[in-house]
């Protein structure tokens, strides 16, 4: 009877053992590929490594190295751009990845990460489109923008509103289950991704924070959010932020080549400066840079100048998106993604957004857009 309980204990403990590991699974990866496990911690422009091992006969299982929910990635080979997106928590959590066929990926297991693929196979479709749509498109829409011809100008607006049509379809797939998960961890993590992604000014973040329970406040993500509503100004603690004849608060950041730029020096002797606060990772911007191009090739040699500030995290990332969209004026990045103390010094809560100064720095126009923006520019330059 004793040797049955000591048998039924350790079955007992394998099983709980069982329970609360992390089961990844691959497709066409080569034995020995390194895999690690990465959280991104608010305030750390470099991902914390929670876990590292490597892949045997397509598979690899380990002890969960999460105690509580929080934003997690499964990164291969080292290279951030073979990452998937999961949530972090106790429990059996199981990742199904496909080396050549990236968006195949599968997550289980835990109940956040069932809902977090349930939601993911609803927005797939519409997320391939708009991945097609910006691959087909970049280069069209950088050459549009450079365009005076009336029927060009209709046509790159006509792209950008079809871009932003697949934009507003996944926003809607994302608040359903923001509201489905009004006062629980997924819905927490949600409200967290809307912050860092969302163009939508008229969402009161304050208040749909205060929807969620004091415990929820108080766990990992809480507290990351917590501290991006203070950095973007909406908190009571926050400074209130610019507007329309204040003056321009001065920064000092490095340009891609490493090199100190400050705005004090920048916009010494010219007669506007846009301020753009952009990233590579953000969609909305890169959609918006063609019209940005436009306004610079209009007005360079009538007295406008741009300085780009990016809340990127990358530095390569960040290059490549410059070369690629075309950025030939001035840029610069502290690489601290939200944690970043210029977008906190002019309460920028959202990307794209911009701030548009003259010599003297104070603020002319704040977030204007496209044409909109265009036709400011060449008001106050008449």
């Amino acid at each position: 009877m004793k040797k049955l309980a000591v048998v039924l204990l350790a079955l007992g403990m394998f099983s709980c053992k069982q329970n609360n590991t992390i089961e990844i699974t691959t497709k066409d990866v080569a034995d020995d590929t390194k895999v690690e496990i990465m959280t991104s911690e608010l305030g750390n422009p470099s991902p914390t490594v929670v876990y590292t091992g490597t892949v045997k006969g397509n598979k690899l299982v380990f002890e969960n190295p999460f105690t509580e929910l929080e934003e997690a990635y499964m990164v291969l080979g080292g290279e951030m751009q073979n990452n998937v997106f999961f949530i972090g928590e106790p429990g059996h959590i199981t990742i199904s990845y496909t080396k050549d066929e990236p968006t195949e990926t599968v997550l289980g297991g835990s109940v956040n990460n069932v809902k977090l693929q349930k939601l993911q196979e609803e927005v797939k479709p519409t997320v391939i489109k708009l991945r097609s749509f910006i691959d087909a498109n970049q280069m069209k829409l950088m050459q549009l923008s450079q365009s005076a011809n009336e029927d060009d100008r209709k046509s790159l607006e006509a792209l950008q509103n079809e871009y932003i049509g697949y934009v507003d379809s996944i926003n809607e797939v994302y608040k359903k289950y923001l509201a489905d998960n009004a006062n629980n961890a997924f819905g927490l993590l949600l409200l967290s991704q809307q912050m860092m992604s969302s163009q939508d000014e008229e969402t009161d973040f304050v208040k749909e924070f205060d929807k969620f329970s004091a415990e929820l406040k108080e766990s990992k993500v809480g507290k990351k959010i917590d501290s991006m509503l203070k950095m973007m100004g909406l908190s009571e603690e926050a400074a209130a932020g610019l507007k329309v004849g204040d003056i321009a608060p001065n920064f000092t950041s490095k340009t891609p080549e490493g090199k100190e730029l400050s705005l004090e020096a920048f916009k010494a002797g010219k007669k506007l400066v846009l301020i753009d606060f952009w990233a590579s990772w953000c969609g909305p911007c890169r959609v918006e840079n063609p019209n940005v191009v436009k306004l610079y090739n209009g007005f360079k040699d009538k007295g406008l100048d741009i300085i780009g500030v990016s809340l990127d995290k990358e530095q390569e990332k960040w290059v490549q998106a410059i070369e690629k969209d075309g950025l030939v004026w001035g840029q610069v990045s502290n690489l601290q993604f939200w944690n970043d103390e210029i977008a906190a010094a002019y309460g920028v809560r959202a990307i794209p957004a911009n701030y548009l100064i003259n010599e003297k720095g104070e603020i002319l126009a704040i977030n204007l857009y496209g044409e909109e923006l265009y036709q400011k520019v060449e008001e106050l330059l008449k």
